[in-house]
């Protein structure tokens, strides 16, 4: 398969599909080896036999270094996640339900895949290009047929070319992406969960109870007060991880809005101590949380450090932010995105309140197999490609990032409208 430089072009056919003697569709994408995906069908059909309603079970894709794919999930806070990518090649030893796959092989239920018209949505001319088999595990979803569920059983080795010419013909692709954004009403790498939920045509989608779920109210300010000032004062490897923030900041926004006069923007700030922060390099900041006992902390914290002529605190949710277009001419996304249910409708409310060529800095925990940094308040933990990825869904261009590491191990980005 070819992939053009048009993102018009007619797509090529991204997968095939074949019938089985069980009746059941067996489906590739076009680097999987025909022998290779009848390899992995037998392990595949055995999950329908194993687990109660499945309509399309897909296989557990490696590479050198791990996992690539165990599933995939579309309707989640970062975006498209290749589940179980980054874990070592024997990791996600068990089965587990995903909403979809993005390539390899998978096996259909044939009355499934023949009510939703399979062929016609794997079929070049329908326009999904390397989207199709994402598509079509994600009609299953919709049209009720049954559950998607990754097999660990099922394992093949990934071609190399598998995500290059999944990022070329379909996530690069917009003639794909226009089929996939008509027909599902999200885009395929940035769904805003909000706007799913509010279509009534879209629920079958909303299975997942810990992606819709309510998150855990953050209390820590009720129970430690400012305990970022507190521990900027005490950890001497907490405050330099906080000023080499800063200063990654200061820098980049004097080389790049030197003559902007508008403040900076701190969402989730907490109690404000990377507001009050910015405020010592001379520059205005407002420090935004939804926490009302994080609001209180923040503006004694900023009081007592003598920076209220700099800092102004205030009570809002980063999914709605009070502010009009062209407010900031920076933000502050600071170990917050981790804990949002719905980043994307909260980057776009970031970039809708940036001038011309202000800039995002975004910083939070990398993840790492087997552990969450905080399991209490971390909805998500994100790798550095899964943030780049939602980062330019969302409409940021990408400068630079970067890694803190020592005491702590976090991703910092900075991203520009």
């Amino acid at each position: 398969m070819s992939a053009s430089n048009d993102p018009l072009a007619p797509p090529a056919a991204f997968a095939e599909v074949e019938l089985l003697p069980s009746g059941r569709a067996l489906v590739r994408d076009v680097t999987v080896d025909a022998a290779e995906a009848r390899r992995v069908a037998a392990a595949l059909e055995d999950a329908f036999a194993r687990h109660d309603g499945v309509a399309m079970a897909v296989a557990k894709r490696l590479r050198a270094d791990g996992v690539s794919a165990h599933g995939a999930f579309v309707l989640h806070p970062k975006g498209l996640v290749r589940n179980g990518r980054g874990a070592p090649r024997d990791g996600e030893r068990f089965d587990e339900e995903v909403d979809s796959a993005d390539a390899g092989v998978a096996v259909v239920d044939g009355e499934a895949f023949a009510l939703i018209r399979g062929e016609t949505i794997l079929d070049p001319r329908a326009g999904y290009g390397a989207l199709a088999m994402l598509s079509l595990g994600l009609e299953l979803r919709r049209r009720r047929t049954g559950r998607v569920v990754a097999v660990a059983a099922a394992a093949l080795d990934e071609s190399p070319q598998c995500e290059a010419i999944f990022e070329s013909d379909g996530l690069a692709s917009e003639l794909a992406r226009s089929h996939f954004r008509a027909h599902f009403r999200f885009e395929p790498d940035a769904c805003d969960l909000d706007a799913v939920a509010a279509n009534a045509a879209l629920a079958p989608l909303r299975w997942n109870p810990r992606i819709w779920g309510a998150p855990v109210p953050f209390e820590k300010y009720d129970n430690r007060g400012a305990y970022h000032w507190n521990l900027y004062a005490t950890h001497d490897a907490y405050r330099r991880r906080a000023d080499a923030i800063v200063s990654f900041l200061a820098s980049s926004l004097s080389s790049s809005l030197p003559a902007v006069d508008a403040p900076v923007l701190d969402v989730g700030a907490g109690d404000a101590l990377f507001s009050g922060l910015v405020a010592r390099t001379g520059a205005r900041a407002v420090a935004l949380d939804p926490e009302p006992s994080a609001v209180e902390c923040a503006k004694k914290a900023i009081a007592d450090a003598g920076l209220a002529a700099s800092v102004t605190c205030v009570q809002g949710n980063a999914e709605k932010l009070p502010f009009p277009e062209g407010s900031f001419r920076a933000a502050m996304l600071l170990d917050v995105i981790e804990h949002l249910r719905n980043p994307v409708r909260a980057l776009a409310e970031i970039r809708r309140v940036l001038v011309p060529g202000g800039v995002l800095l975004a910083a939070t925990p990398n993840w790492r197999y087997g552990r969450r940094n905080d399991p209490v308040y971390h909805l998500d933990e994100y790798r550095e490609d899964e943030l780049v990825r939602q980062l330019r869904a969302t409409g940021f261009t990408i400068g630079n990032t970067a890694r803190i590491r020592g005491a702590y191990d976090d991703l910092v980005v900075l991203a520009q409208v």
